[in-house]
């Protein structure tokens, strides 16, 4: 009977101790990707709101506001607020690069995979979203020299002229964004 416990003991022994050993060969690298996380949020939200902070300074809201975005928010019916948006821009712009610092850090090559990829998208995205912006411009610019050059009570020519301009716009968008790209370049060509 003590040759059954005896045996237990040393199973019991050898995988706690393989366990411990293994726990303290990570816990440097989980403690180092923590601090990372910490202390690279704590940069990410401080450097995010001094952008902000330095847009709400410059008054690039009211100047581009008047400019650009008063078209676009009558379009889309939300106000929008370009400290707030460049603040969050720029806040998980660095996240990202935090988080694949801490991946790195804890030697999780999947997930330091996946947030490189990701910041490799983001061009992409910013791309897409000037695409988007330019045509809502041109759509106004458009619809509204439709409006006052040819008889369009009705609002015809300058509804089917934005139509366009939108559809054209989402298909470069989304070709952009690489989603689904055969059926948007059958769409693009139709």
């Amino acid at each position: 009977m003590l040759e059954v416990f005896d045996t237990w003991y040393t199973a019991l022994y050898e995988a706690w101790y393989a366990f411990a050993d293994r726990l303290i060969g990570v816990a440097p690298h989980l403690i180092g990707a923590s601090l990372i996380l910490i202390f690279g949020s704590l940069i990410a939200m401080g450097v995010g709101e001094a952008v902000g902070a330095l847009i709400d300074r410059l008054k690039l809201d009211d100047i581009l506001g008047k400019a650009i975005l008063q078209p676009i928010q009558k379009g889309i019916g939300v106000k929008v607020k370009i400290a707030g948006l460049v603040e969050e821009l720029v806040k998980w712009v660095i996240l990202i690069v935090v988080f694949i610092a801490a991946a790195d850090v804890a030697h999780l090559s999947q997930v330091n995979q996946f947030f490189s990829e990701v910041l490799h998208y983001l061009p992409n995205v910013f791309v897409s979203v000037i695409i988007l912006v330019v045509a809502s411009l041109v759509a106004t610019f458009v619809g509204n020299v439709l409006s006052n050059t040819v008889k369009d009570d009705m609002g015809y020519y300058s509804g089917l002229s934005k139509g366009a301009i939108y559809t054209f716009a989402i298909l470069a968008a989304l070709h952009q964004l690489q989603i689904s790209k055969p059926l948007i370049e059958i769409l693009f060509t139709g």
